[in-house]
């Protein structure tokens, strides 16, 4: 029997072959092969593109299964303004379009989709069925979207819409690890989406994160401040909103007196689903583009146009989109659906500025009201004559009734002090 310098003696090859501990660093081997294999696989398995539009600060992803003979690919949030960029990428990489999705109803942009079913047919549009909008698929939480081997969890996560969802990539062995979930606005990176409008709730929204492993990927669909991707794990410790208790996250977003979104009265319309037979009937112009189903709706947004009157004060009421006819069923249901927003000046969906009243911004009304008593109350009665006489700007009224009530009493005591100065003569 051979012996090792140790003294250990030395087994043959045919025992050594037959002893358990052989046989089990055998299955370890083969264990470490078959995972080597699956992370070579990974590295070629699949892409993932995060494609930026910088006006609404939008990323759209594009996912595709390129080990698939037709490499099929989908769009996570394309964008009405970079749906060409999108295709050329598309078209350069050899993939084959097949879905083109939206994680929720978007206020900030038009989607792209209606434009991306109109330039390549057989694309099918998907949104939850939650969302109320119009689409060829429509998704519940648990269903799965599948390009090639490639599939898509699809997770509820209302509170920044009421049909806001959350596609995660699949758990099982062959898919791309780790985990990666499109979040939409649910989660942004080091923040989360507003909750006040559409639908929305804090409640649910706390409610509904942080469902998936730690080391599962976040891509937003928004960033402002330059960032790309996070993790659970980064968000859970880091997110200053979303580390706060449920209380405490409540009366943030009460509280964050956001601004009216500048593109809510185009854009949620127009990404909102159509009426019934009727809008099968419009005829589909050049520039014409459509909601998630690609049927003709509304002209995009060319130039700013100057306001045709004056801008509407307090809270406002959402405005039709351009062309729009006074009966469209998506912006009745826009309007019932869109009513708490915080009270700016608009015109035409997009802010206003005022006109800078006459005299240093105080008005002629006020102006006149206050050189009435330095001029002996003459100018309180040319007040009195404009409002009875003129048509004013109701911004100046105020200062047009003071000078009526100024000269009312200036009157009175004009009178009274004549008739005393009688009884003194007499």
């Amino acid at each position: 029997m051979d012996r090792n310098c140790h003294g250990h003696e030395l087994n043959s090859p045919e025992s050594w072959a037959s002893s358990p501990r052989f046989r089990e660093r055998e299955r370890e081997r083969e264990r470490e092969v078959f995972v080597d294999r699956v992370r070579g696989e990974r590295k070629t398995f699949g892409i993932v593109r995060q494609l930026f539009e910088k006006e609404s600060s939008t990323f759209t992803y594009l996912l595709a299964d390129v080990s698939h003979p037709d490499k099929p690919a989908l769009l996570i949030d394309p964008v009405d303004k970079t749906v060409e960029r999108d295709l050329k990428l598309i078209n350069e990489l050899g993939l084959k379009l097949v879905y083109a999705m939206n994680t929720h109803v978007h206020a900030d942009h038009v989607t792209g989709t209606g434009l991306l079913k109109t330039k390549v047919p057989g694309v099918k549009s998907v949104i939850s069925k939650a969302s109320g909008s119009k689409a060829d698929m429509f998704l519940e939480p648990g269903d799965k979207v599948s390009i090639g081997d490639i599939y898509l969890e699809v997770r509820a996560t209302p509170g920044h819409t009421a049909g806001c969802v959350t596609y995660v990539t699949g758990e099982d062995a062959d898919q791309p690890q780790p985990r990666m979930a499109f979040t939409g606005d649910a989660v942004l990176i080091r923040g989360c989406g507003r909750t006040d409008f559409q639908g929305g709730s804090s409640d649910q929204l706390y409610e509904s994160i942080f469902t998936l492993p730690k080391d599962t990927l976040i891509y937003p669909a928004h960033d402002y401040k330059g960032y790309e991707v996070s993790t659970v794990g980064e968000e859970i410790e880091h997110n200053p909103r979303l580390t706060k208790d449920k209380e405490t996250f409540k009366s943030i977003m009460s509280n964050l007196n956001l601004a009216y979104p500048k593109m809510i009265d185009v854009a949620v319309p127009a990404n909102m689903k159509m009426s019934k037979e009727k809008d099968k009937e419009r005829v589909a112009s050049p520039t014409s583009y459509g909601t998630f189903q690609g049927v003709p709706t509304y002209p995009p947004p060319l130039h700013p146009r100057p306001p045709q009157h004056h801008p509407v004060s307090g809270f406002p009421q959402p405005s039709q989109p351009p062309r729009a006819t006074h009966h469209d069923l998506s912006v009745h249901q826009y309007i019932q659906e869109h009513q708490t927003v915080p009270g700016y000046d608009v015109a035409e969906g997009r802010h206003g500025r005022r006109e800078r009243l006459p005299c240093c911004g105080i008005g002629i009304g006020w102006f006149l009201f206050i050189t009435g008593f330095l001029l002996g109350s003459i100018p309180w009665y040319i007040g009195v004559f404009i409002l009875v006489c003129a048509k004013i700007n109701p911004r100046e009224k105020p200062g047009y009734i003071a000078c009526a009530i100024a000269a009312v009493l200036a009157t009175i005591a004009i009178v009274f002090g004549f008739m005393g100065g009688r009884e003194v003569w007499s």
